[in-house]
């Protein structure tokens, strides 16, 4: 039982009853003419008196009750099964903690006690807990009997009356946020005109408390020369008059626009009061203004056009025109502003304009079409843009161009019969007609070249800028030029031309086209590339020549010659003797050089028959370079030597096994043969792919001893020549390495310094 009052500390309010009577009225009823019973009532009630108490609980819907001084029911009216869902049985012998919310239960003691002293409670409320389990608020009133030893009490259900209570919080509540947190000025005048209530919009504008303001009159906060206007209004609103103006206020020192709204406030018919609400519009009128200046500033803009323009609504009525469009097509600012379009030309109304325009505003994307004016008889390029208020459309006089690409027509017929390609192009280089010898030459057609730039769709990654470059500043200058490029077909084919290329000058000497004939000459360039090539294999010959010249003039020749001296030195030597014995052994190290010399010349050979008839296939460079590996294993051992490599998995080069084999072979052979003294050998191999070139890039690097790469140039991949004083070598390696990179198609380049070692990058095409 939760007590609460207006004026009576813990104590409720005063609540009328159902019936028009307060809840204590029914109790001191109850009290005065009916004594209360146990479940068995006492000897000294009679019968009667108990007939009529329970006569009179049957009959009334609130709970009566009563309860012995231990806070056990004595005595439950039938309403409780209405009103809790119990039965008054289920009830009496219970505790009233028993039903009691739990948040309820101390505070219910505490009131209990207070009775138990002789107060008479009235109308203090509580949560019980209904047998479905809601929660029933219920109004109390209560009185001690001494006699009986027995609180007499009357419940009544008070779940309307709380919801009704809430929900005029809420509102109170929705409407102080409304008032007080409204960014506009809001604020209330009593009958008097003064305000008596204002919110922060109000405190913020005029940097005042509420309480500076209240019992002030409005016209107080503003300018002087406004306050008769402003206490004339509120006399008109007080009459019942609404008053909505928009006031320009100085707040704070800054010019405001506001748009103010008074009406009064009417209750039961008689006017008690006013409320205004003023919102600050300032930016709102700027931009307006932002806006009348930037359509006049559109204006200016579209009468300096050179363009004819107009704008028609979703009617098809005309809502402007510039000067140009009254000039070009005739019309008429005062006559055909708001008048249909087809009602001005209605000829046109069943041709392109009507065609194109309704597909603009029917898609939503612009048009842009070049149809003929019969109206002005005249050729236009007409572009069409859709917006949701209807068209912008831009029109401009293109007779003459029409006219001059009429006459190119013509000419094209006389251009299309030649073999040769033409091609027709814009000052930015779009092509704008070819002839029937280019659609042959290329297998592009007309359709599919137009619009097109010849270095975006003919050129391929092995044409050669530089020839037309060079010569491109005296094409700018009005010069003819000629040059050659490789170009592509459509089909991939490529194709040798000459190329001659015609500046097309206006009167005013500016490059407006150009005209490009183009003659096929592949057969007489691919002439010339094998002539270049034949003189390129006649040259590599006769340096093979040289080489074979000087293995047997230099390598060969000392070999014999030892041979030759030993044979017939041993001839008069005594076979035991020690003198024989060395003999032989000079001999035997003569044949094993000569040996070397003759296996030199077969690999020298065998490279060379091989060049241009190597079978290349799909290899991978990591099981490669695991297949070499192990041959060095043991000296690399030896030496602590160290091997890194960082190759991708799977990747594939097109190359020779056994040629890759050797490459990989003699790199690490060197490595290992030119290490540094001074620290273990370390070797690191990487491998790349370049999309670009369609190119494995890999990386040998090592940090031995190094050479002098300048001092070795011109000599470093030739045969028999060696950087390394006091180390044995037959200076083949890097021979083989370019070599056989050469027969695949590859690439070696070369970066050392002498102590800190020698980077080798190799590059081979990738597979397919």
């Amino acid at each position: 039982m939760s007590p609460k009052t207006e004026n009576h500390g813990p104590f409720p309010r005063f609540y009328p009853g159902r019936f028009g009577r307060p809840a204590h009225y029914l109790l001191s009823f109850v009290v005065k003419t009916i004594p209360v019973r146990d479940q068995d009532p006492p000897a000294k009630h009679n019968k009667a008196s108990t007939i009529k108490w329970e006569k009179f609980g049957e009959v009334c819907p609130d709970l009566i009750c009563t309860f012995d001084g231990d806070g056990y029911y004595t005595f439950a009216s039938q309403a409780s099964l209405m009103v809790l869902g119990y039965t008054s049985a289920e009830m009496i012998g219970k505790h009233f903690s028993d039903f009691l919310h739990p948040d309820d239960v101390n505070l219910t003691h505490d009131i209990v006690k207070v009775i138990k002293q002789g107060a008479h409670l009235r109308n203090f409320e509580n949560r019980l807990i209904h047998k479905d389990g809601r929660v029933i608020p219920l109004l109390w009133s209560a009185s001690w009997a001494e006699e009986d030893s027995l609180i007499y009490s009357v419940a009544r259900d008070i779940s309307e009356l709380v919801t009704t209570r809430q929900q005029l919080s809420e509102r109170e509540q929705r409407y102080k946020a409304l008032f007080q947190n409204n960014p506009d000025i809001v604020f209330l005048e009593d009958r008097n005109g003064l305000i008596t209530e204002v919110n922060q919009g109000f405190c913020q504008a005029w940097n005042v408390t509420p309480e500076e303001a209240i019992h002030q009159p409005a016209s107080a906060f503003f300018p002087p020369d406004l306050r008769p206007r402003v206490e004339h209004i509120i006399k008109e609103v007080l009459q019942g008059k609404a008053f909505r103006k928009d006031l320009k206020i100085e707040v704070q020192g800054e010019q405001r626009i506001f748009d103010t709204l008074k009406f009064p406030i009417v209750v039961n018919g008689e006017v008690m009061g006013a409320q205004t609400i003023s919102k600050d519009i300032t930016q709102v009128v700027e931009s307006y203004q932002t806006i009348e200046q930037q359509a006049q500033k559109l204006n200016t803009i579209f009468e300096s056009m050179t363009d004819a323009f107009m704008t028609l609504d979703r009617n098809w009525l005309i809502t402007y025109v510039n000067s140009e469009a009254e000039r070009m097509v005739g019309l008429d600012k005062a006559t055909h502003l708001g008048k249909s379009i087809w009602e001005i030309f209605p000829e046109e109304k069943s041709g392109e304009f009507f065609q194109h325009y309704t597909q603009a505003i029917t898609t939503g994307a612009p048009v842009h079409f070049t149809p003929f004016f019969k109206e002005m008889g005249m050729w236009l390029s007409v572009k069409a843009y859709p917006s949701a208020d209807g068209l912008s459309v831009y029109f401009e006089d293109i007779t003459e161009q029409v006219t001059s690409r009429q006459e190119l027509e013509k000419l094209s017929l006389v251009a299309s019969r030649t073999n040769n390609s033409v091609v027709l192009a814009d000052k930015n280089w779009h092509i704008e007609w070819v002839n029937e010898g280019f659609e042959r030459l290329y297998g592009y057609t007309l359709e599919e070249a137009r619009g097109q730039r010849p270095s975006e769709f003919l050129h391929s990654a092995k044409t050669d800028k530089s020839a037309y470059e060079k010569v491109w500043p005296k094409l700018l200058g009005g010069e003819l030029i000629t040059f050659e490029i490789l170009n592509v077909k459509k089909n991939g084919e490529e194709v040798w031309l000459s190329v001659d290329i015609t500046p097309i000058l206006n009167d005013e000497g500016e490059i407006t086209q150009f005209i490009a004939v183009q003659t096929d000459v592949t057969n007489l360039k691919n002439s010339e590339l094998e002539l270049s090539q034949l003189a390129k294999d006649l040259y590599r010959q006769k340096r093979d020549l040289q080489e074979f010249t000087y293995i047997i003039s230099h390598n060969l020749r000392g070999p014999v010659a030892n041979l030759l001296g030993l044979t017939n030195l041993l001839k008069s030597t005594n076979r035991n003797s020690d003198a024989f014995a060395k003999g032989m052994d000079y001999l035997s190290q003569s044949v094993s050089k000569l040996d070397e010399v003759l296996l030199d010349l077969n690999t020298l050979l065998g490279i060379r028959d091989s060049d241009g008839y190597l079978e290349l296939e799909p290899v991978c460079i990591e099981e490669a370079l695991e297949r070499v590996l192990p041959t060095f294993q043991g000296p690399l051992a030896q030496i602590g030597g160290l091997v890194q490599q960082e190759i991708p998995e799977g990747l594939l080069v097109k190359a020779n096994k056994a040629y890759l084999h050797s490459i990989f072979y003699n790199l690490l052979s060197n490595a290992i043969k030119y290490k540094a003294e001074e620290r273990p050998l370390h070797i690191s191999i990487s491998c790349s792919l370049n999309l670009l070139k369609n190119e494995i890039e890999l990386t040998f690097t090592d940090n031995g001893s190094g050479f002098d790469v300048e001092r070795a140039r011109g000599n470093l991949f030739k045969l028999y020549k060696r950087f390394h004083v006091g180390l044995e070598g037959r200076g083949i390696g890097l021979f083989l390495v370019k070599s056989h990179l050469d027969a695949m198609g590859g690439h070696v380049h070369v970066t050392s310094q002498v102590g800190q070692g020698t980077t080798f990058m190799l590059t081979l095409p990738t597979w397919p």
